[in-house]
Protein backbone atom coordinates (compact mmCIF):
# COMPACT_ATOMS: atom_id res chain seq x y z
CA UNK A 1 0.00 0.00 0.00
CA UNK A 2 1.10 3.38 -0.91
CA UNK A 3 1.68 5.90 1.90
CA UNK A 4 1.06 9.29 1.48
CA UNK A 5 2.18 10.97 4.25
CA UNK A 6 4.43 10.12 6.99
CA UNK A 7 3.37 7.61 9.95
CA UNK A 8 4.94 7.80 12.99
CA UNK A 9 5.95 4.42 14.09
CA UNK A 10 7.05 3.96 17.66
CA UNK A 11 8.31 1.02 19.33
CA UNK A 12 8.65 0.79 23.02
CA UNK A 13 11.60 -1.97 24.20
CA UNK A 14 12.02 -2.98 27.86
CA UNK A 15 15.20 -0.79 27.70
CA UNK A 16 14.89 2.07 24.49
CA UNK A 17 11.89 3.85 22.55
CA UNK A 18 12.81 4.12 19.02
CA UNK A 19 11.01 6.82 17.09
CA UNK A 20 10.41 7.25 13.44
CA UNK A 21 8.79 9.17 10.70
CA UNK A 22 7.65 6.02 8.34
CA UNK A 23 6.86 6.34 4.61
CA UNK A 24 6.66 3.07 2.07
CA UNK A 25 9.69 1.09 3.72
CA UNK A 26 12.04 3.66 4.79
CA UNK A 27 12.09 5.34 7.98
CA UNK A 28 12.95 8.78 8.46
CA UNK A 29 14.17 10.87 11.46
CA UNK A 30 14.84 7.88 13.26
CA UNK A 31 15.07 9.21 17.11
CA UNK A 32 15.51 6.68 20.26
CA UNK A 33 15.99 7.75 23.88
CA UNK A 34 15.76 5.58 27.26
CA UNK A 35 12.62 3.89 28.08
CA UNK A 36 12.74 3.86 32.26
CA UNK A 37 11.00 0.52 32.42
CA UNK A 38 11.71 0.40 35.82
CA UNK A 39 10.28 3.65 36.61
CA UNK A 40 6.16 4.38 37.03
CA UNK A 41 4.05 4.67 33.72
CA UNK A 42 3.39 8.36 33.95
CA UNK A 43 7.76 8.45 32.99
CA UNK A 44 7.45 6.21 30.62
CA UNK A 45 4.69 8.00 28.60
CA UNK A 46 6.90 11.02 29.58
CA UNK A 47 9.55 9.93 27.11
CA UNK A 48 7.30 8.81 24.56
CA UNK A 49 6.40 12.23 24.28
CA UNK A 50 9.62 13.75 24.38
CA UNK A 51 10.18 11.67 21.21
CA UNK A 52 6.74 12.49 19.38
CA UNK A 53 7.40 16.61 20.49
CA UNK A 54 11.20 15.76 18.48
CA UNK A 55 10.01 14.03 15.37
CA UNK A 56 6.95 16.78 15.31
CA UNK A 57 9.37 19.40 14.90
CA UNK A 58 10.72 17.69 11.93
CA UNK A 59 7.21 18.25 9.38
CA UNK A 60 4.80 19.79 9.21
CA UNK A 61 1.26 18.51 10.94
CA UNK A 62 -0.65 18.15 7.80
CA UNK A 63 2.01 15.92 6.65
CA UNK A 64 1.32 13.55 9.81
CA UNK A 65 -1.11 10.66 8.46
CA UNK A 66 -1.23 8.88 12.07
CA UNK A 67 0.49 6.71 15.25
CA UNK A 68 1.11 3.41 15.76
CA UNK A 69 2.53 2.37 18.34
CA UNK A 70 4.12 -1.03 19.80
CA UNK A 71 3.99 -1.90 23.49
CA UNK A 72 5.61 -4.72 24.97
CA UNK A 73 2.21 -6.02 26.87
CA UNK A 74 -1.08 -7.60 27.06
CA UNK A 75 -2.48 -4.50 24.73
CA UNK A 76 -6.34 -4.10 24.12
CA UNK A 77 -5.95 -1.97 20.94
CA UNK A 78 -9.60 -1.22 20.64
CA UNK A 79 -9.68 0.46 23.87
CA UNK A 80 -6.04 1.57 23.64
CA UNK A 81 -5.37 0.18 27.28
CA UNK A 82 -1.95 -1.77 28.10
CA UNK A 83 -3.49 -3.79 30.88
CA UNK A 84 -0.31 -5.59 32.24
CA UNK A 85 3.65 -4.92 31.27
CA UNK A 86 6.04 -7.84 33.09
CA UNK A 87 8.78 -6.00 32.35
CA UNK A 88 7.78 -2.53 33.22
CA UNK A 89 7.26 -1.39 36.53
CA UNK A 90 3.84 -0.90 37.84
CA UNK A 91 1.39 -1.40 34.39
CA UNK A 92 -1.89 -1.98 34.82
CA UNK A 93 -4.95 -1.02 32.61
CA UNK A 94 -3.02 2.08 31.57
CA UNK A 95 -4.89 4.37 28.73
CA UNK A 96 -2.01 5.02 26.23
CA UNK A 97 -3.68 5.80 23.11
CA UNK A 98 -6.28 8.01 25.06
CA UNK A 99 -2.60 9.79 26.61
CA UNK A 100 -1.13 9.79 22.77
CA UNK A 101 -4.55 11.47 21.22
CA UNK A 102 -3.66 15.21 22.48
CA UNK A 103 -1.31 15.38 19.70
CA UNK A 104 -4.29 15.57 17.66
CA UNK A 105 -3.76 12.58 14.95
CA UNK A 106 -5.28 8.86 14.76
CA UNK A 107 -3.61 6.80 17.01
CA UNK A 108 -3.29 2.74 17.23
CA UNK A 109 -1.43 0.66 19.44
CA UNK A 110 -0.84 -3.26 19.82
CA UNK A 111 1.74 -5.48 21.31
CA UNK A 112 4.80 -4.81 19.82
CA UNK A 113 5.26 -8.69 18.46
CA UNK A 114 2.14 -8.25 16.91
CA UNK A 115 3.38 -5.27 15.41
CA UNK A 116 6.55 -6.81 14.24
CA UNK A 117 4.39 -9.55 12.46
CA UNK A 118 2.10 -7.28 10.80
CA UNK A 119 5.32 -5.47 9.59
CA UNK A 120 6.66 -8.78 8.17
CA UNK A 121 3.27 -9.38 7.09
CA UNK A 122 3.58 -6.35 5.21
CA UNK A 123 7.28 -5.59 3.94
CA UNK A 124 9.24 -8.77 5.17
CA UNK A 125 9.47 -12.56 5.04
CA UNK A 126 5.67 -13.07 5.71
CA UNK A 127 4.07 -11.18 2.45
CA UNK A 128 4.22 -14.74 0.26
CA UNK A 129 2.91 -16.93 3.58
CA UNK A 130 -0.59 -17.59 4.72
CA UNK A 131 0.26 -18.77 7.80
CA UNK A 132 3.14 -18.07 10.26
CA UNK A 133 4.46 -17.31 14.14
CA UNK A 134 6.34 -14.35 14.35
CA UNK A 135 9.35 -14.66 17.83
CA UNK A 136 10.67 -11.63 18.84
CA UNK A 137 13.57 -12.13 21.24
CA UNK A 138 14.99 -9.49 23.28
CA UNK A 139 14.09 -8.33 26.75
CA UNK A 140 11.22 -9.73 27.17
CA UNK A 141 10.27 -12.90 24.46
CA UNK A 142 7.39 -12.16 22.30
CA UNK A 143 5.30 -13.59 19.86
CA UNK A 144 2.43 -13.19 17.41
CA UNK A 145 0.36 -14.90 15.14
CA UNK A 146 -0.75 -14.54 11.62
CA UNK A 147 -3.54 -17.20 10.25
CA UNK A 148 -5.05 -17.06 7.08
CA UNK A 149 -3.52 -13.50 6.39
CA UNK A 150 -5.01 -11.79 9.35
CA UNK A 151 -3.55 -11.35 12.93
CA UNK A 152 -4.85 -13.36 15.18
CA UNK A 153 -5.26 -11.91 18.84
CA UNK A 154 -7.52 -13.81 20.97
CA UNK A 155 -10.47 -12.55 22.84
CA UNK A 156 -9.42 -10.57 25.28
CA UNK A 157 -6.40 -9.52 22.86
CA UNK A 158 -3.70 -11.62 24.50
CA UNK A 159 -3.16 -13.82 21.96
CA UNK A 160 0.75 -14.91 20.98
CA UNK A 161 2.54 -14.33 24.69
CA UNK A 162 4.86 -16.96 23.00
CA UNK A 163 7.18 -15.80 26.03
CA UNK A 164 5.06 -17.27 28.83
CA UNK A 165 4.64 -20.77 27.60
CA UNK A 166 5.81 -22.73 30.29
CA UNK A 167 8.03 -25.84 29.48
CA UNK A 168 9.52 -26.34 33.04
CA UNK A 169 7.28 -25.99 35.96
CA UNK A 170 10.21 -26.38 38.03
CA UNK A 171 12.30 -24.13 35.77
CA UNK A 172 13.72 -20.43 36.97
CA UNK A 173 11.02 -18.06 37.96
CA UNK A 174 9.86 -15.13 34.81
CA UNK A 175 9.18 -11.54 35.67
CA UNK A 176 5.24 -12.49 35.14
CA UNK A 177 5.80 -14.30 38.46
CA UNK A 178 5.41 -18.08 36.86
CA UNK A 179 8.51 -20.52 36.46
CA UNK A 180 9.88 -22.05 33.47
CA UNK A 181 8.53 -19.57 30.85
CA UNK A 182 10.64 -19.42 27.77
CA UNK A 183 11.36 -15.95 28.38
CA UNK A 184 13.22 -17.55 31.78
CA UNK A 185 15.51 -19.08 29.07
CA UNK A 186 15.27 -16.99 26.03
CA UNK A 187 15.24 -13.17 27.30
CA UNK A 188 18.45 -10.80 27.13
CA UNK A 189 18.96 -10.84 31.03
CA UNK A 190 18.18 -14.74 31.60
CA UNK A 191 21.10 -15.29 29.37
CA UNK A 192 23.33 -13.40 30.78
CA UNK A 193 22.85 -14.98 33.85
CA UNK A 194 23.05 -18.16 32.53
CA UNK A 195 26.25 -16.98 30.74
CA UNK A 196 28.03 -15.61 34.18
CA UNK A 197 27.24 -19.34 35.54
CA UNK A 198 28.80 -21.15 33.14
CA UNK A 199 32.08 -19.01 33.24
CA UNK A 200 33.71 -20.59 35.59
CA UNK A 201 33.75 -23.53 33.22
CA UNK A 202 35.04 -21.63 30.58
CA UNK A 203 37.72 -19.36 32.00
CA UNK A 204 39.37 -18.60 28.73
CA UNK A 205 36.12 -17.94 27.06
CA UNK A 206 36.68 -15.07 24.13
CA UNK A 207 33.12 -13.55 25.98
CA UNK A 208 35.70 -12.13 29.48
CA UNK A 209 38.01 -10.45 26.98
CA UNK A 210 35.50 -8.83 25.09
CA UNK A 211 33.61 -7.70 28.12
CA UNK A 212 37.29 -6.79 29.70
CA UNK A 213 36.61 -9.08 32.64
CA UNK A 214 33.55 -6.78 33.68
CA UNK A 215 30.86 -9.41 33.47
CA UNK A 216 28.01 -6.69 33.52
CA UNK A 217 29.10 -6.08 30.11
CA UNK A 218 28.03 -9.25 28.86
CA UNK A 219 24.95 -8.99 26.41
CA UNK A 220 23.44 -10.48 23.62
CA UNK A 221 25.49 -9.09 20.66
CA UNK A 222 28.51 -9.89 22.53
CA UNK A 223 27.67 -13.45 22.89
CA UNK A 224 26.81 -13.54 19.42
CA UNK A 225 30.23 -12.14 18.46
CA UNK A 226 32.22 -14.51 20.19
CA UNK A 227 29.89 -17.32 18.71
CA UNK A 228 30.95 -16.08 15.45
CA UNK A 229 34.60 -16.10 16.30
CA UNK A 230 34.11 -19.62 17.65
CA UNK A 231 33.90 -19.36 21.50
CA UNK A 232 32.58 -22.96 22.92
CA UNK A 233 30.96 -21.28 25.46
CA UNK A 234 29.14 -18.70 23.35
CA UNK A 235 28.12 -21.20 20.79
CA UNK A 236 27.10 -23.60 23.72
CA UNK A 237 24.79 -20.58 24.91
CA UNK A 238 23.04 -20.02 21.41
CA UNK A 239 22.38 -23.72 21.10
CA UNK A 240 20.91 -23.77 24.78
CA UNK A 241 18.42 -21.05 24.46
CA UNK A 242 17.18 -22.23 20.66
CA UNK A 243 16.55 -25.46 22.44
CA UNK A 244 14.49 -24.14 25.09
CA UNK A 245 12.85 -21.76 22.57
CA UNK A 246 12.21 -25.13 20.00
CA UNK A 247 10.53 -27.15 23.14
CA UNK A 248 7.90 -24.16 23.31
CA UNK A 249 7.33 -23.42 19.67
CA UNK A 250 6.69 -27.25 19.22
CA UNK A 251 3.41 -27.09 21.34
CA UNK A 252 2.76 -24.29 18.90
CA UNK A 253 3.19 -26.26 15.68
CA UNK A 254 1.46 -29.23 17.27
CA UNK A 255 -1.47 -26.92 18.19
CA UNK A 256 -1.97 -24.95 15.10
CA UNK A 257 -0.22 -26.98 12.82
CA UNK A 258 1.95 -23.91 11.06
CA UNK A 259 4.83 -24.27 9.32
CA UNK A 260 6.93 -21.23 9.58
CA UNK A 261 8.36 -19.64 12.56
CA UNK A 262 10.13 -15.86 11.31
CA UNK A 263 12.42 -15.69 14.75
CA UNK A 264 13.57 -11.28 14.76
CA UNK A 265 14.71 -8.90 17.86
CA UNK A 266 18.20 -8.62 18.68
CA UNK A 267 18.95 -12.21 20.04
CA UNK A 268 18.06 -13.41 16.75
CA UNK A 269 21.23 -11.56 14.99
CA UNK A 270 23.06 -14.56 16.24
CA UNK A 271 21.57 -16.00 12.64
CA UNK A 272 22.28 -19.62 11.83
CA UNK A 273 23.51 -21.36 15.11
CA UNK A 274 20.22 -20.23 16.63
CA UNK A 275 18.11 -21.01 14.09
CA UNK A 276 18.94 -24.54 13.15
CA UNK A 277 19.28 -25.19 17.00
CA UNK A 278 15.33 -23.84 17.32
CA UNK A 279 14.42 -25.75 14.16
CA UNK A 280 16.21 -29.14 15.61
CA UNK A 281 14.26 -28.76 18.75
CA UNK A 282 10.94 -27.83 17.36
CA UNK A 283 11.08 -31.49 15.13
CA UNK A 284 12.55 -33.40 18.13
CA UNK A 285 9.50 -32.15 20.53
CA UNK A 286 6.65 -32.10 17.99
CA UNK A 287 4.48 -34.62 16.24
CA UNK A 288 6.98 -35.89 13.48
CA UNK A 289 3.94 -35.83 10.96
CA UNK A 290 2.84 -31.92 11.72
CA UNK A 291 7.28 -30.57 12.13
CA UNK A 292 8.41 -32.61 9.59
CA UNK A 293 8.24 -29.52 7.09
CA UNK A 294 8.84 -26.69 9.90
CA UNK A 295 11.11 -23.76 8.61
CA UNK A 296 12.54 -21.16 11.26
CA UNK A 297 13.75 -18.23 9.53
CA UNK A 298 15.34 -14.73 10.54
CA UNK A 299 12.86 -11.46 10.25
CA UNK A 300 13.81 -9.33 7.38
CA UNK A 301 13.03 -6.15 8.70
CA UNK A 302 15.78 -6.74 11.71
CA UNK A 303 16.33 -3.34 13.68
CA UNK A 304 13.62 -1.44 11.61
CA UNK A 305 10.82 -4.21 12.83
CA UNK A 306 9.17 -2.23 15.82
CA UNK A 307 8.35 0.95 14.00
CA UNK A 308 7.99 -0.71 10.72
CA UNK A 309 5.57 -2.84 12.55
CA UNK A 310 3.74 0.33 14.42
CA UNK A 311 3.46 1.77 11.40
CA UNK A 312 1.84 -1.02 9.99
CA UNK A 313 -1.08 -0.34 12.02
CA UNK A 314 -1.91 3.00 10.55
CA UNK A 315 -1.85 1.22 7.25
CA UNK A 316 -4.21 -1.39 7.72
CA UNK A 317 -6.69 0.51 9.52
CA UNK A 318 -6.30 2.57 6.34
CA UNK A 319 -6.99 -0.42 4.30
CA UNK A 320 -10.06 -1.00 6.16
CA UNK A 321 -11.47 2.12 5.88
Amino acid sequence: MKMKKFIIGIDVGGTTIKLGLVKETKIYKLFSLPTFAFENPKKVLGQVEIGLNHLLKQVSSNEIEGIGIGFPGKVNSETGFVTSAPNFNNWKNVPVKKRLLKFGFPVFIDNDANCAALGELLFGRGKKLKNFVMVTLGTGVGGGLILNGKLFRGESGGAGEIGHITIDYSGPYCKCGRRGCIEAYAGNNYIKQRTIQKLHEYPDSLILQLVEHNLNNIEPKIINDAARRGDELAIKILKETGYYIGIGLANLANTLDIHHFIIGGGVSNAGPILLRAIENSIKEHGIKDIVKDVKVISAQLKNKAGILGAASLVLINQKLK
